[in-house]
This record gives C-alpha cells, structure tokens and sequence, in this order.
C-alpha cells in the first residue's frame, strides 16, 4: 500500500514538474496530477509531502485563466488548508511555511497567519532560495502594512537574497521601485549598480 501510493505522488510529482518546468499549467495537466495525488491521500491523509502538493495544485489552478471571484478565492483557501495541514504534522519544513505566504499573499490577507508564515519561513529556512525570494516578495507587496520588525526582517532577507541570487532579487526590487532595499550593499552585480546610479 505504501509503494503504490509513493508511485502515485511520483506520477503527480513529474506531471507538475513538467508544467513548472515548461511554465504553462493547464487544466487537464492539473487534474491529471489531482488524480494520482488523490489515490496518494485516499491512502495517508495525513503524509505532508502528498498535502503540500495538493495546496501547490490547488494555488496554480487558482491562477489558470477564467478562475476569478469566488471560485478563485475557494481554491486558494483550500490549498492554505493543505499548507496548514502539512504544518502540523511538520512544523519544520519551510517550504511550507513559504507556500502558506504565498496564498496569504495573493488573498491579501496581511494578517497575523500572514506575519507566522514570513516569520517561520525564515527561521525556517533562513538559506533556501525559494523561500528567501517569497519573503521578499511578499514583504515588499504590503510593506507599507508591516510593523517594523518584519520590514527589518524582510530587509534582511533581501540582502541574503542578494548574496546568493542577486538577479532574482534585484528583478524583485526594482519591480516595487525600492534603491534603499538594494543600493549600497556589495552586490559585485553591474546592473544592479547602474541601476542604482541611475535613481539615486
């Protein structure tokens, strides 16, 4: 029983890769992965890689064009209950963490689950790419409702970010127009220093 339901989350796992890797999900793709993740959880509900998944689905069928208002709104919320899920079987993972901001990020739900998720994702997972990136992201999207202590936090994040990934980063600033974030720190990138030259 475990075997067959390992094979069926490797299947839902390769259809996603596929999509992520070509960046075009699509419907059919989507419930492709569904029906063999759904044989997965049929068998252990509770596994957090099998739930992670499912909100991750559930967050790129929540973006697929025609899905708005409500049914949007529901697809999302029901992949911030997978993510939640996850979390309390494996409340270490800060990949969950992340993925649980970014759902909060895109309800605008800048709210006390909101601050958790940036909180935990760091403590968490204070080197991972991804989640450093969706930490900066969100912080940067609904700065202005941030208490200070996690805009110094997403500060920081960014200037981590830059260490390791400064054209992700930087492409992530310059979009919400924020030098302050960015100019000064010994990034070594041209760009970012022209940049910089440019609008201070």
């Amino acid at each position: 029983m475990r075997a067959n339901a390992a094979w069926h989350f490797f299947a839902a796992e390769s259809i996603t890769g596929q999509m992520f890797e070509a960046k075009v999900f699509t419907p059919e793709g989507i419930d492709r992965a569904a029906a063999h993740l759904g044989k997965s959880l049929a068998r252990f509900p509770n596994n957090p890689d099998y739930l992670d998944l499912r909100g991750y689905l559930r967050e790129q069928q929540a973006g697929l064009p025609g899905v708005v208002g409500r049914q949007r709104r529901d697809l999302l919320e029901s992949a911030a209950e997978d993510y939640r899920s996850a979390l309390a079987v494996r409340p270490l993972w800060p990949y969950s963490w992340a993925n649980l901001l970014s759902v909060k990020d895109k309800l605008g739900q800048v709210d006390s689950e909101f601050n958790s998720a940036i909180n935990r994702a760091a403590e968490t997972g204070p080197w991972e790419p991804r989640v450093q990136l969706q930490i900066v992201r969100s912080g940067l999207r609904y700065w202005d409702e941030l208490r200070r202590p996690t805009r110094a936090l997403v500060q920081a994040k960014m200037a981590d970010a830059l260490r390791v990934q400064p054209r992700e980063a930087f492409v992530i600033a310059r979009f919400y127009g924020r030098p302050d974030l960015v100019c000064g720190l010994d990034t070594n990138q041209p760009q970012i220093k022209r940049w910089c030259e440019s609008v201070l």
